[in-house]
């Protein structure tokens, strides 16, 4: 993200272009021959808007600032359906007191872990929160509410690419909500969340303009849906009876793949990020075929699923379950290879926070964390449950406000 954004804030002229190293001359005492011409793309997958701040705060020495909107970002997600429910229902502790409560307990799972991520990860819980709250509470919002419902929705969907899914997911939910509760709102949700939604193409649309006028390059997204339905097992069974067809694209890509009989080269991140002869794939093919297999993920993904509808739902479900149960905080920290491998980005974290001192020396601790934390989520889910099925356990609202956050 800090590099993207750099590049884009210098093809605006906004910093100064970093010093690149001339190439060396040959070792014979002849010219160094010019680099290959290759396909000008411009990597779609990472958002433009997280890039850019990111890029600028890395550049102003305040990369730290991210961690400030994030927690700031948490903390007010929080207070907004706290704020509106204290209005209708008993808030013994106020307002205040409650928010003290809700973080202290979200502290004892991974929160703060994620809020001093250096990443957007948790700018989703955070747009999932103002989405229920809109689908529930909308009617009883004031206008100043609602708008920084929207800011806060509109800045967490267009962080990153998935959060467009997931809200995308979440309207259907969210608009039969507010009809079950009956309570006239239905096309309030639904304004908002096609809004955020908006707001989201719109930040594409603006990628492809500026890509096309600044750079004359094509925005391609990483083939992320292609190495995910590849890695769950229908579209490797499909490419299997379909390859080998040479005006397939991604066939190319499962050629690639028969080079080495190494498990973990199926699975998605080794796919999409892996150089090395015996896990990479994808990254080891000429840059055209690379681009070629990105932009036919959306029609891999229509064929196989017309073809294996029943394997990829499976597939998909099974997918889910696996992720909820990766809570693992050890994601958040930075190891020596991602360090080294970003050691050439201008504005990094120095000094004695340049790698966190929670990962110096022995770090046992993170699989000790986990269990406890694993313990702690699987209380939480019970008790969740309990309330949710109890017949007067909660308010119609306050039921469907939970249910909306399970969901998303």
């Amino acid at each position: 993200y800090i590099d993207q954004g750099q590049s884009i804030l210098e093809k605006l002229n906004v910093l100064p272009p970093a010093e690149v190293a001339a190439p060396a001359a040959a070792t014979d005492g002849s010219a160094t021959p010019p680099a290959a011409p290759q396909d000008k793309t411009v990597d779609g997958s990472r958002s433009i808007f997280f890039s850019i701040l990111m890029g600028g705060l890395a550049a102003l020495g305040a990369i730290e600032v991210v961690n400030v909107l994030n927690a700031g970002a948490v903390i007010l997600a929080i207070w907004l359906p706290l704020r509106v429910a204290a209005r209708q229902f008993a808030a013994p502790f106020g307002v205040a007191g409650m928010i003290v409560l809700v973080v202290a307990a979200a502290a004892l799972g991974s929160m703060p872990f994620f809020v001093a991520y250096l990443m957007p990860d948790t700018l989703a819980p955070v747009m999932i929160l103002v989405i229920a709250t809109v689908a529930v509470f909308g009617r009883q919002m004031r206008a100043g509410e609602l708008f920084l419902a929207f800011v806060l929705g509109a800045g967490a969907i267009v962080s990153h690419l998935s959060h467009f899914a997931i809200a995308g997911g979440m309207l259907l939910a969210a608009v039969v909500v507010a009809l079950l509760l009956r309570r006239g709102t239905w096309w309030i949700v639904a304004l908002f969340v096609a809004g955020l939604l908006t707001v989201a193409y719109a930040q594409q649309i603006a990628i492809r303009a500026a890509a096309a006028k600044v750079a004359s390059s094509e925005v391609v997204i990483r083939p992320f849906l292609t190495a995910r339905l590849i890695q769950d097992g229908p579209g490797y069974a499909y490419l299997e009876e379909r390859c080998p067809d040479p005006a397939y694209a991604t066939c190319r890509l499962y050629s690639e793949l028969q080079n080495s009989s190494d498990p973990w080269r199926l699975t998605a991140s080794h796919i999409l990020f892996k150089q090395t002869p015996d896990l990479g794939s994808l990254r080891l093919m000429p840059e055209a075929d690379q681009v070629a297999v990105a932009r036919d993920q959306t029609r891999f993904f229509r064929d196989v699923l017309a073809d294996r509808p029943v394997a990829v739902t499976l597939a998909f479900a099974k997918n889910t379950l696996v992720q909820t149960v990766m809570f693992s905080v050890d994601m958040t920290f930075a190891n020596e290879a991602t360090l080294k491998g970003h050691e050439t980005v201008r504005g990094q974290v120095t000094g004695p926070f340049a790698d966190g001192r929670l990962t110096r020396g022995d770090d046992g601790w993170i699989a000790t964390l986990t269990i406890l934390q694993g313990a702690f989520y699987a209380a939480c889910f019970v008790v969740a449950l309990a309330i949710l099925l109890r017949p007067a356990g909660l308010p119609p609202q306050l039921r469907a406000f939970a249910v909306l956050l399970l969901l998303g």
